[in-house]
C-alpha cells in the first residue's frame, strides 16, 4: 500500500462528497451554461478531448514494452510500459461497468430546454425488480452512448496517465496536473459531460492506477 489507509479513505471520502455537492447543486447550472454558448465552447471542447482518447496510450504502452524488451533490452522500461498498458485496461474496464450500472442521461438531456436529468439506477422505483432491469438493459441498448456518462471516460483515462507520470516522474508533478485538468475539463466544454462525472473520472482513474501500481512497484522501481 502506497499510502494509509486513513489517506485513501480522506481521498474516496473527499470526491464522494464532491460527486454528490456537484450533483444536487452545480451540475445543472453548469451544464445549463455551456449548452447555451455551444458555438464559443463545444468544438474547442472536442478538440481538447483527443488528448484523453485511450487509444494513444495503448499504442504507447504496446510499443514501449516491443522496444524495451525486444531492441532496447531494459527490463524496468519495459514493465513500466506494461504497467502503462495495464492501468488503461483496468481502469477502463471499471469505468465501462459503472457507465452501464449508473447509466446516466449525458447533459444533452437538456438540450433545447427539455430537462432528462439523472440516472437509470435510481429511477422507476414503481416497476418490480426484473422489470426494472429490462427496462434499464433496454433504454442503453437502443440509446447506449446517451446513458454513458458516469464517470467521464476520457476523465478515467486521463487521470490514470496523471498517476503513472506522478508516480515514475514526481519532479514534474505541477505540470502532470495541470495538463490533466485541462483534458478533463474539456469533457465539460465539450457538453459530454457533467463536473460530477468529472470528479468520478478522477476517482476511478487515480485508484486504479495506485492499485495496479502497488502490484507492480518492486518491478516498476527495480534497479538492474
Amino acid at each position: 500500500m502506497i499510502f494509509s489507509k486513513k489517506h485513501y479513505f480522506i481521498f474516496i471520502s473527499s470526491f464522494i462528497f464532491m460527486i454528490l455537492f456537484s450533483y444536487f447543486f452545480l451540475d445543472k447550472t453548469i451544464a445549463h451554461y455551456f449548452l447555451t454558448h455551444t458555438q464559443t465552447y463545444e468544438k474547442i471542447g472536442h478538440f481538447i478531448s483527443i488528448g484523453g482518447e485511450s487509444h494513444w496510450y495503448f499504442a504507447a504502452a504496446i510499443i514501449g514494452f516491443v522496444l524495451f524488451r525486444y531492441i532496447k533490452k531494459n527490463e524496468v522500461y519495459a514493465q513500466r510500459a506494461l504497467f502503462l498498458l495495464y492501468i488503461n485496461l483496468f481502469s477502463g474496464l471499471i469505468s465501462l461497468v459503472l457507465k452501464h450500472l449508473f447509466a446516466r442521461m449525458r447533459p444533452w438531456g437538456m438540450r433545447e430546454g427539455a430537462d432528462e436529468y439523472g440516472f437509470l439506477l435510481f429511477q422507476n422505483f414503481d416497476m418490480g425488480f426484473i422489470e426494472k432491469m429490462h427496462y434499464h438493459l433496454n433504454t442503453l441498448i437502443d440509446a447506449s452512448t446517451v446513458y454513458l456518462s458516469f464517470p467521464s471516460g476520457h476523465t478515467t483515462t486521463v487521470f490514470t496517465i496523471f498517476t503513472y507520470l506522478s508516480l515514475l516522474f514526481p519532479r514534474y508533478l505541477s505540470l502532470w496536473l495541470s495538463l490533466a485538468l485541462i483534458l478533463a475539463s474539456s469533457r465539460i466544454l465539450a457538453n459530454d459531460h457533467f463536473l460530477s462525472d468529472i470528479f468520478a473520472g478522477i476517482l476511478v482513474g487515480t485508484l486504479c492506477s495506485l492499485y495496479i501500481y502497488s502490484k507492480m512497484k518492486e518491478k516498476i522501481e527495480k534497479v538492474y
